[in-house]
Parts: structure tokens; C-alpha cells; sequence
């Protein structure tokens, strides 16, 4: 059953006349009939009762016209979102976060873009970050933000760095100095990260023998800086991190300048580079917009 059958018998029924809906729809008056008749041999009933001066809906007629203009509605509605989705105005941002920090950056920038597109599923997932790249060229999600990650086939974009202060509980000896320097952490419990290949290629590039970086007690060991904050709050050690503000509690935790470290904390946005996801393409324009402001 083709729409333009539907849409003359809508108009047909909406005018009550033959000869104005064939004057509305730029047609020929028998071309309106032909098309009516068609429609009511597929439909297998009597759509209207006509004489030469009237025309009106049949009980089935009635029917069909209240579902024939929810299908032409439903069917507007699908070319509208069609055009909305084609040019990013709907559709879904898949977004894979690493750490607090990345959060923190990214969130503001999130906002802005959700009330420019408020019609944009916007889907986020914590990823570890060995699964960060896994999930990005196997488009599990569509952009993933992190400090590293190596592959021909993914684009980057820097988006902030910045150098860590020491993370401290409020209660700690360290919490009431203005600046952290070596030899204020003899016999502290310094909360170290895992190295993985790409922490420890950036850790050495800021390293030598001369310049070996913080040795510390690494009783405790943590993947990612949501876990060491999570023991700094209860304070069972103190971290070298990037300020982070929005997602602390910060009745607990303090940051304090630091002249020990001086490893960056970099945020990078990473995009398999074939990916067509027309609402990525926004979310990167306001992304490197708001980058080219710092």
C-alpha cells in the first residue's frame, strides 16, 4: 500500500469532496478516484459513501482515516528524526572515561554540549585502561579519554595537562604545610600507581638515574586514581595526583603544592578515525573549541 494512496484518501475525507482534494494535491479529479478505488479494493471495504453532491466516511471509512493519519504522522516523524540524526541534532555520544581527573575536565564541556543538544543519548562507561582501546576499535564506545594510548588506527586530541599536587587527608601531619618538599615525606605512606607500559614511558621520559623520581613505601598499590583517593580519604596514605575538586570530598582531602613530582597528568580524547558518528563530530568541534582556549 503506497502513502500517496493514503495521503488522497486523508485529504479526500478531510475536504469531503473529490474535486478539492484533487485541487490540493495538484491532480487530475479522476486521478484522486482512480487512487480511492484502488485503496478501497486493498483494503477489502467501502472507505466512502458518494452521490453527486456529497461524500461522506463509511464506518470502516472512519476507522481507517484515525490509523492513516497516524501513519502519516508516524511517517513525518520518521523522516524528521532521519534529518535530525543525519545532521547530529539526534543520536547517541558512546563516552569511556579512565579516571576522576578525566571526568572532572571533561564534565563542564558535557554540560554544554547537552544543552546545545539536549535530544543526544549521551552514554558513559568506566573503562579500565586496557580496555579503553579494545572498546574504541571495536566501537563500543565513540570517544575515550585518557593519558596514553598508541595505535595507527585512533586519532588524539590533547585536551589538558597538568602537574600533581600531594593528596592529603585533613588530618595528616603533612595537611597544614603551603608547599611539600622531599624531605617531608621520610617515613610517609605514599600510595603508588601501577606502571603499565605507557605509565612507566611517561614516568621515565621525566626520570633518569640522576633524577630517579620518589622512592616510597609501596604497601599500597592502586590502578587508578579514583582507588587512591578512596584511601586518601581515609587516610591511609597520601598521592601525588591532579587537583581534583568535583568528585572529592573535600571536608576530607586537601591538595598541597609539591616540589617532589613532576610527572604530567595529561587528559586526551581518543576516536577510531573511520568513525562516522555525525554527533561525535559535534561533540569534537566544541571539544577542540573549548581545548583552543587554554
Amino acid at each position: 500500500m503506497e502513502l500517496r494512496k493514503i495521503t488522497y484518501f486523508v485529504e479526500v475525507a478531510r475536504l469531503k469532496s473529490f474535486s478539492k482534494a484533487a485541487l490540493v494535491l495538484y491532480v487530475s479529479q479522476t486521478a484522486v478516484s482512480q487512487q480511492i478505488a484502488v485503496l478501497e479494493d486493498e483494503v477489502g471495504a467501502k472507505l466512502f459513501n458518494r452521490d453527486k453532491k456529497t461524500v461522506q466516511l463509511t464506518a470502516a471509512g472512519e476507522v481507517f482515516l484515525t490509523e492513516s493519519q497516524r501513519l502519516l504522522r508516524q511517517y513525518e516523524n520518521a523522516i524528521l528524526k532521519a534529518r535530525e540524526v543525519e545532521k547530529g541534532y539526534q543520536g547517541i555520544l558512546r563516552i569511556g572515561f579512565f579516571s576522576m581527573f578525566d571526568r572532572e575536565v571533561i564534565a563542564p564541556i558535557l554540560a554544554t554540549f547537552h544543552a546545545a543538544w539536549p535530544k543526544v543519548k549521551i552514554s558513559i562507561v568506566q573503562c579500565n585502561f586496557r580496555d579503553m582501546k579494545t572498546n574504541i576499535l571495536n566501537d563500543t564506545i565513540d570517544v575515550g579519554f585518557s593519558f596514553c594510548i598508541d595505535s595507527e588506527e585512533i586519532e588524539e586530541l590533547k585536551v589538558r595537562e597538568t602537574y600533581p599536587k600531594l593528596c592529603v587527608h585533613k588530618d595528616h601531619h603533612l595537611a597544614s604545610k603551603t608547599l611539600i618538599e622531599k624531605k617531608d615525606l621520610k617515613g610517609a605512606q605514599v600510595i603508588s600507581y601501577i606502571k603499565n607500559r605507557e605509565q612507566l614511558a611517561c614516568y621515565e621520559t621525566h626520570h633518569s638515574e640522576e633524577n630517579p623520581g620518589q622512592l616510597s613505601n609501596k604497601s599500597f598499590l592502586v590502578e587508578n586514581m579514583d582507588d587512591a583517593i578512596m584511601l586518601v580519604s581515609i587516610n591511609a596514605g597520601i598521592c601525588f595526583l591532579p587537583e581534583v575538586k568535583s568528585f572529592v570530598n573535600q571536608e576530607k582531602i586537601i591538595f598541597i603544592d609539591q616540589k617532589v613530582e613532576d610527572v604530567p597528568f595529561a587528559v586526551n580524547a581518543y576516536w577510531i578515525r573511520d568513525n562516522k558518528n555525525v554527533v561525535l563530530q559535534k561533540f569534537l568541534s566544541d571539544l577542540e573549541a573549548d581545548t583552543s582556549k587554554l
